[in-house]
């Protein structure tokens, strides 16, 4: 019998929680019939589930017939998440296999202006290993990570994220002016990554995939090493791992909370203002 009351309890806390998925996802509030159509639940069930609800303010009713909108308990509960959530602290353990398994440095970076944020870094562990640290800013047009997220953003927001041409040189390999960095773009958006190849600094290659969040502000992840180690010849396999990992971030829903609690972002294509 305590087992058939906990099923019972369970199946209704489901419930519940279907309710406010449901109506998290509205952008109006839904009347009974509509939430019954929606979750497929008997009208009846419904209005026991959105008594209690409403009593513990996680739901909001008003008007006559009555329809049903979030309330304010939920708010709260958000509010206390996107405090504490940290997009470093659940990248970390992706990016730290990710270091283990290539013997390269795995970054996480987003734009901040005209600079790449690596927001986590982790190191493999090895003696030679290019270093970087978390909150450490570089530049966008001559790093795998800068133009990675370059690549992902319209075409008319690019210049807002480059300095002044003709960019500062600092190999013979870095790209020094907006013709040369629009075609390697192109070139990125092809390939399916990004690749600095000696431009930020000699020796070093730097080898950047996006993560595939479907939100209007890019994420990207990158391995860098010696040069020596990215030959042309292993980047396709090592791009497929990263877009692995890259692919495991975007499936986790606990990455995707905190990226959009600390950075926001809508999902590309909404139109907020209907």
């Amino acid at each position: 019998m305590e087992r058939s009351a906990t099923s019972y309890h369970s199946q209704g806390l489901v419930k519940a929680l279907k309710v406010l998925k449901v109506l998290g996802a509205q952008e109006k509030a839904l009347s009974l019939a509509e939430l019954s159509a929606e979750l497929e639940l008997p009208k009846s069930t419904l209005i026991r589930l959105l008594a209690v609800l409403e009593q513990e303010a996680f739901v909001y009713r008003e008007g006559d017939p009555p329809v049903y909108s979030l309330g304010h308990a939920v708010l709260d509960i958000s509010e206390s998440y996107r405090r504490v959530a940290n997009t470093a602290d659940v990248a970390a353990p992706y990016l730290k296999t990710l270091a283990h398994e290539t013997g390269l440095t795995a970054n996480l970076g987003v734009l901040e202006g005209r600079w790449a944020l690596h927001l986590c870094v982790q190191e493999p562990d090895r003696p030679l290993r290019f270093r970087s640290r978390d909150g450490s800013l570089d530049y966008t047009y001559c790093t795998g990570i800068g133009k990675m997220l370059l690549s992902e953003i319209p075409v008319d927001q690019i210049g807002q994220h480059l300095p002044e041409e003709p960019y500062a040189r600092f190999t013979e390999y870095t790209i020094v002016n907006r013709e040369q960095m629009d075609a390697n773009l192109v070139t990125i958006r092809e390939r399916g990554y990004s690749l600095d190849d000696q431009e930020r600094d000699l020796g070093v290659i730097c080898l950047a995939v996006s993560i595939p969040l479907g939100l209007d502000v890019p994420v990207a992840i990158s391995v860098s090493g010696p040069a020596g180690e990215l030959a042309p010849e292993l980047r396709e396999a090592l791009s497929q791992r990263v877009h692995d990992v890259a692919a495991e971030l975007a499936a986790d829903p606990r990455f995707v909370a905190a990226f959009r609690a600390e950075r926001g972002g809508q999902r590309k294509g909404e139109n907020h203002d209907r």
